[in-house]
């Protein structure tokens, strides 16, 4: 991934994504795990919608975002778009110390593509 238009286009293709804007890279290991706080957005899942969306939380999230071990994440699932300020952990048992302290649900697990319930 190299822009947030491939960031756009991973959440419409694949149903979700990583991506850091502060060094324009998609993680391909380890553990995302969100911070507090997120957005759940209804959206029709056109492209227009699922950008604007996007938009909105980087203006929002930008100090956050800005960070480089900070990484926008976004899922779309139902109807909704997820997203969230995440960072990747390499260790399992970190990833699920910090999903738990940030009061997640779950995490995700990069390197296969599973969500790991918490």
């Amino acid at each position: 991934m190299k822009n947030l238009h491939d960031f756009v286009d991973s959440i419409i293709e694949n149903g979700g994504a990583t991506f850091n804007l502060s060094n324009g890279t998609s993680p391909t290991t380890g553990y995302a795990v969100s911070l507090k706080g997120g957005s759940k957005t209804p959206i029709d899942e056109t492209r227009e919608s699922i950008e604007q969306t996007i938009k909105e939380f980087i203006s929002i999230h930008g100090l956050e975002l800005s960070m480089p071990e900070n990484n926008i994440g976004g899922w779309v699932d139902d109807g909704w778009l997820y997203l969230d300020v995440s960072i990747v952990l390499p260790n399992l048992v970190d990833a699920i110390l910090m999903g738990r302290i940030n009061n997640q649900k779950a995490i995700f697990n990069i390197d296969n593509g599973h969500t790991i319930d918490l």
